[in-house]
């Protein structure tokens, strides 16, 4: 290999290392045990010791036992439990975003009338200044019948407001609300607001994907599709009981996860709830070309989820067709995520909100169908079950798909949505994904002598191996490197005679 050629390999070595990281990501970074991250909890009971120590107490030891050095910052105190020692927050019970508060009694020193969060947490963000903030809010709010866009669309962006003015550098997480079906408080029915909680949390996440859109250090937790109304509610189907709260902390964590870089792990959003779609709303068979990476979509229409018909979280609506007794069975969708060309992912977790049924692809290839029946499905497949209009339609339900090799750059999800009779009368599909793994090991070259040293890290290398091509436009052109692999100082290393041929090399997974 001459010296030019060298540095030929050189280059091709270091250019992926240059690819920016997945979209729409923010790094929470930069701490340590002398210097953690200091997260305020802030909230209504459901933050507040209703339960003592609330989801407080489970989000300490995950964030603790998986290298996150955090404290919890704030004026109220709970009482320490075990492996609770973090108590600080900003919990009240009864609390609503905007005045006036609901409450007849004091709260943590509050008068009633001023348990709402833009006020504390004004006086709050004057005692500390945090650099991550945990905002679950709107339970009360929506129970007590206030506008469910009026809540999310300007209570809560003033909210932003106060806290970023106070806190300019701080990452604000939002969560949506959980279920109010069946919810009652001593005098109060708060089931009878139970169908504006999918409006206020759909409005919610708009609002989440505008400002985050501007540059601003927001995100969203879906506490809506992680506690089950079935079996993680207390008796007045208000409050979580402890496994409820354990869901909670568990997506907190999560959360915290997609915007945190550590050594090796990454999770990462790929793509996000809200997020626009191309779509093919015309009714035709379009067989399974479609779904291929290089199907070409130019011609359809695009919007932001939820895509659909026949509710008021709908975003953008979609065509049934002329008939509404005879509506099109199948509607088409298309989206891409694009990959880091330093980041294997190991596992996609596809979080899904259908009516009826769906059969999702990726990169070609069906990745998981669900109330979808079995064998080939083609534009007539009926879904298999009816979606029952409560909270299944907005549910995001999580499928776990183990990947190998996923490529780096571009990749396609594709998913085909079927109703489960021609007479339904809504349609509805949105879809999250993230994604986890690990920073592939970096490539380096050196040369000593007549030699010329390949190496990479051992810490996150293991399983990997050299390959190498002398054409980067011929398909199947990488070979495995037939050379000793040592170890030497924390890397492996293989050592390669130079010859008069340029050599391109890359490591990846058998």
């Amino acid at each position: 290999m001459m010296l030019r050629n060298h540095q030929r390999a050189l280059f091709c070595l270091l250019l992926s290392g240059t690819l920016m990281s997945a979209r729409g990501q923010l790094v929470l970074a930069n701490f340590s045990a002398a210097n953690p991250i200091k997260v305020m909890a802030i909230g209504d009971s459901i933050t507040d010791d209703n339960t003592p120590g609330a989801w407080r107490q489970y989000l300490q030891p995950l964030l603790d036992t998986n290298g996150y050095p955090f404290t919890f910052v704030g004026r109220n105190q709970s009482v320490p439990s075990g492996s609770f020692t973090k108590t600080n927050h900003e919990g009240y019970s009864g609390a609503v975003i905007a005045p006036p508060g609901v409450m007849t009694s004091p709260v943590h020193g509050y008068a009633g009338p001023d348990v709402y969060l833009q006020k504390i947490a004004a006086d709050a963000l004057t005692n500390a200044t945090p650099d991550l903030v945990l905002l679950l809010i709107g339970v009360n709010d929506i129970g007590r019948g206030r506008d469910p866009y009026q809540v999310a669309t300007n209570d809560m962006p003033n909210l932003l407001d106060i806290i970023f003015s106070n806190a300019p550098n701080a990452n604000v997480i939002l969560a949506k609300v959980t279920s109010l079906y069946n919810a009652s408080l001593t005098g109060l029915n708060y089931a009878a607001y139970a169908t504006n909680i999918p409006i206020y949390n759909a409005a919610l996440q708009t609002m989440v994907n505008q400002r985050r859109a501007l540059g601003q250090k927001v995100f969203l937790a879906d506490m809506f599709s992680v506690v089950q109304r079935a079996v993680m509610f207390n008796g007045d189907n208000v409050h979580p009981n402890q496994t409820g709260l354990q869901a909670i902390a568990q997506e907190w964590f999560a959360r915290i996860q997609a915007i945190t870089v550590t050594t090796n792990q990454v999770t990462s959003t790929l793509i996000h709830g809200g997020d626009i779609w191309k779509y093919s709303d015309t009714g035709q068979d379009l067989g399974t070309n479609w779904s291929q990476p290089g199907y070409d979509d130019s011609g359809w229409a695009s919007g932001a989820a939820r895509l659909g018909y026949g509710d008021s979280t709908v975003f953008t609506t979609v065509s049934y067709g002329p008939n509404a007794t005879n509506r099109y069975i199948t509607t088409y969708f298309r989206d891409s995520f694009v990959v880091p060309g330093n980041v294997t992912f190991t596992n996609l977790n596809f979080r899904l909100a259908r009516v009826d049924g769906a059969v999702v692809w990726l990169n070609g290839q069906e990745a998981f169908r669900t109330n979808m029946p079995t064998g080939p499905i083609n534009y007539t497949n009926w879904a298999s079950k009816y979606t029952i209009i409560q909270e299944q339609p907005y549910t995001f339900y999580p499928t776990n798909i183990a990947v190998s090799n996923l490529p780096a750059g571009t990749n396609l999800v594709a998913v085909e949505v079927h109703l489960y009779n021609a007479m339904r009368n809504s349609l509805g599909f949105d879809m999250e994904l993230i994604g986890t793994g690990c920073f592939s090991p970096s490539l380096s070259i050196a040369s000593a002598g007549t030699n010329i040293f390949l190496a990479w890290p051992v810490a996150n290398g293991t399983g990997y191996t050299l390959y190498s091509s002398t054409d980067l436009t011929a398909p199947g052109s990488w070979t495995n490197v037939a050379a000793t692999v040592q170890t030497n100082g924390g890397q492996y290393v293989v050592t390669i005679l130079p010859d008069a041929i340029t050599r391109f090399f890359r490591l990846q997974k058998p």
